[in-house]
């Protein structure tokens, strides 16, 4: 005996008709998913590095002390430089004490010294100050430098690169449309994926290096590559 159970209930308590159930199934299955992409190449127009000053000494308080007058000569030498838009910003400052080797296996560490660093990070929107600022930081002093990064502040050329993306977008579901026979309807979703780009350009210069090869530091910006990409769900509807 084959018992049949009506979904009648069901449905009124889910407050859906059996039409309703029906046609939100349908629209869900009959849609068509693209990914688009836009690339668009343009010049940066922001220059980030970082700058440091490490001093060691046995003494903490003499190490610090040292530190504290190399970072200020290093400051004072870069913002002589520095535009009107420009910036110079403390980002960290540490001391830490240096360990002797272990005389013996087992035998307790010892505190040989102290390291303190002072790091300061620069922003400029002239690139072509980048190597005269950079110079001047390792001639006043620093002895390290983080990455150097270009960045683009204005975001208006990815703007264009998702309009492209949403173009491609729009072309694939077309053709897809197309080879099915059927019409391409509205829009349901839209999720954009936009990083914004960095172009890193390394530069492990120490003060020595400098003292070395007295010449000005060169230094390209290039060009970023913005990359957006665009996925978009459109309903399907049938030819007419």
């Amino acid at each position: 005996m084959v018992r049949r159970t009506s979904l009648a209930p069901l449905l009124v308590l889910l407050g859906l008709s059996p039409a309703a159930l029906c046609s939100q199934i349908t629209a869900k299955e009959r849609t068509i998913v693209v990914i688009g992409r836009g690339e668009v190449t343009v010049a940066p127009d922001l220059a980030v590095l970082s700058a440091a000053v490490e001093t060691t000494d046995p003494s903490a308080r003499v190490a610090t002390e040292t530190n504290a007058e190399k970072t200020t000569r290093v400051v004072e030498a870069v913002k002589a430089l520095l535009g009107e838009n420009d910036s110079l910003r403390t980002t960290g400052f540490s001391l830490q004490p240096r360990y002797a080797a272990r005389r013996t296996a087992g035998s307790p560490p010892e505190i040989s010294g102290y390291v303190a660093r002072n790091q300061v990070r620069i922003e400029l929107r002239n690139l072509d100050a980048v190597g005269p600022v950079l110079d001047a930081a390792l001639e006043a002093g620093a002895n390290r430098t983080s990455d150097l990064r270009f960045e683009r502040k204005d975001r208006s050329p990815m703007r264009e690169a998702l309009a492209l993306a949403g173009a491609e977008a729009r072309a694939q579901a077309e053709s897809i449309a197309a080879a099915l026979g059927v019409r391409l309807g509205k829009v349901l979703s839209a999720t954009t994926g936009a990083a914004p780009p960095q172009l890193v350009h390394r530069t492990p210069m120490r003060a020595e290096m400098r003292a070395v090869a007295d010449v000005a530091t060169p230094i390209e910006a290039g060009e970023l590559t913005l990359n957006a990409t665009l996925t978009v769900t459109y309903s399907i509807e049938d030819s007419p």
